[in-house]
């Protein structure tokens, strides 16, 4: 905002300098021209006066020998300043003389010293500069406020007062951005307590569901899978949907670490091979892998369980490093990505190609959000022997 506030104020100093010197020079050029004005300081009068019969003399015009332009100028101006090696002199015409007689004065200092002017116009100047400075940084020092005030609010998410004054002119912008904050947090929280909310009141009735099938034993083996795979289908739901809540809210800095990548993502593979009957295939080539393991243990479960859902046979969990990036890929050999799979990448939404690909669309994007948060890249693709989806994480190494 500083930068912004010096670039403003040296345009318009700039500006205000260049529009008076303009108008100067025309008034120079325009309007003084017509009544030519000699200036003469204060001690060369009285030497004039003393010494008039040495400092003027008449000459009539033919005993002049001036170019003919001089002349011309000396005919129209009916005064004439020429400057000599022994000093500067002034020729004028009697206005009630018809025999062209020509006055000389001198040798005179015609011009006064600029000393004087120049104190006059850099008095000018800085009461200009000042005044300016007086009208824009109040301004800028505000917009500063709320600068700083909205960034305190991307981090926290919490409402806030500004601090400008009611009589700042930024006023109503800055009681429109408190009010808005203030709404924002509001949905926030609100937001948070329905997903607590949410995850008491569904998972509850979920796990007693689970119990009392363990109970029954007179049940159809089809309608018991059924039953446990729709079970499941809405704990993965729910479990995205947590997720989505977590993620699209964050507000302190991920903490980035250097952990075991084998036993990390091993276990995360542990807790999917359980519920499927596809192969989780891992493939580790690196000692260490650098992220915020709560968050990227989110990461790794949405891919696995989108990989799953759509595998015939296997999904494998690669990681290995190229260049100055760790590569993390999840691929299997489902029926693979649709052509639109970038809107797999907002929330809430699916493709509109295959049906495969039916959902909301909260698995990637969860997987997007947190690869941004770790300075990394995400790439959907297809994988080259497969045919099925292959989606690649990139992340930053801390080398």
């Amino acid at each position: 905002m500083r930068k912004q506030f010096f670039r403003l104020y040296a345009f318009i100093i700039f500006s205000v300098i260049a529009v008076l010197t303009a108008f100067g020079q025309i008034y120079q050029n325009y309007l003084n021209e017509q009544s030519p004005v000699i200036a003469l300081p204060i001690s060369q009068i009285s030497t004039l006066i003393e010494n008039k019969d040495k400092t003027m003399s008449v000459l009539q015009q033919n005993e002049l020998a001036l170019p003919l332009s001089l002349q011309q100028q000396l005919n129209d101006s009916r005064m004439l300043t020429v400057s000599q090696e022994e000093g500067n002199y002034v020729y004028f015409l009697d206005d009630q003389d018809n025999n062209n007689k020509v006055f000389r004065l001198g040798p005179i200092t015609v011009a006064p010293p600029q000393d004087e002017h120049n104190i006059y116009f850099l008095l000018a100047y800085s009461t200009i500069a000042l005044l300016v400075m007086s009208l824009i940084w109040p301004v800028f020092r505000d917009l500063a406020l709320l600068k700083r005030a909205s960034r305190q609010f991307a981090k926290e998410k919490k409402a806030f007062q500004t601090g400008v004054k009611p009589s700042s002119t930024v006023f109503p912008l800055a009681q429109s951005l408190t009010e808005m904050s203030e709404k924002i947090s509001k949905f926030i929280q609100l937001h948070e307590d329905l997903s607590r909310i949410i995850s008491h009141e569904i998972r509850t009735p979920l796990s007693r569901m689970r119990f009392m099938m363990s109970l029954q034993t007179d049940i159809d083996k089809e309608l018991e899978r059924t039953i446990h795979n729709n079970i499941d289908e809405i704990e993965n739901r729910l479990g995205q949907y947590l997720d989505f809540a977590r993620v699209e809210y964050l507000s302190k800095p991920l903490a980035i670490e250097s952990i075991d990548a084998f036993e990390f993502l091993s276990r995360e593979v542990t807790k999917n091979q359980v519920f499927t009957d596809v192969k989780i295939e891992i493939q580790v080539f690196e000692k260490w892998l650098n992220c915020e393991p709560a968050s990227f243990a989110i990461l790794v479960q949405n891919l696995l369980f989108n990989g799953v859902k759509y595998a015939q046979n296997k999904v494998v969990l690669s990681l290995h490093n190229h260049g100055k990036k760790q590569i993390l890929q999840v691929y299997d050999d489902g029926p693979g990505l649709p052509n639109d799979a970038d809107l797999l990448l907002a929330p809430f939404s699916s493709s509109k190609e295959s049906a495969v690909a039916s959902g909301y669309g909260l698995g990637l994007y969860i997987v997007e959000r947190i690869c941004h948060w770790h300075g990394g890249n995400l790439i959907l693709s297809t994988h080259p022997e497969t045919g099925g989806a292959l989606i690649t994480v990139e992340l930053p190494t801390t080398n």
